[in-house]
């Protein structure tokens, strides 16, 4: 999950395992990750990222639209 979320959100690996572990502490960029995370969902050539995506997805749902511009 790490991974996924390092690479698809251009964000640092200790960010990355911290965003993946606890999404509502990152509830003010939900938006911003919800976004990306949609994008790598349909990415047809790595099932595995797609699944992280969904699930990252999953958890950020109660926050998306939520949080500020």
């Amino acid at each position: 999950m790490t991974a996924v979320t390092s690479r698809v959100c251009a964000v640092h690996w200790t960010t990355a395992g911290r965003i993946a572990s606890r999404p509502a502490t990152y509830a003010h960029r939900a938006d911003f990750l919800a976004t990306r995370f949609a994008r790598e969902a349909l990415n047809p050539r790595d099932s595995g990222a797609r699944w992280c995506s969904s699930v990252m997805l999953r958890e950020l749902s109660p926050m998306i639209g939520r949080s500020p511009a």
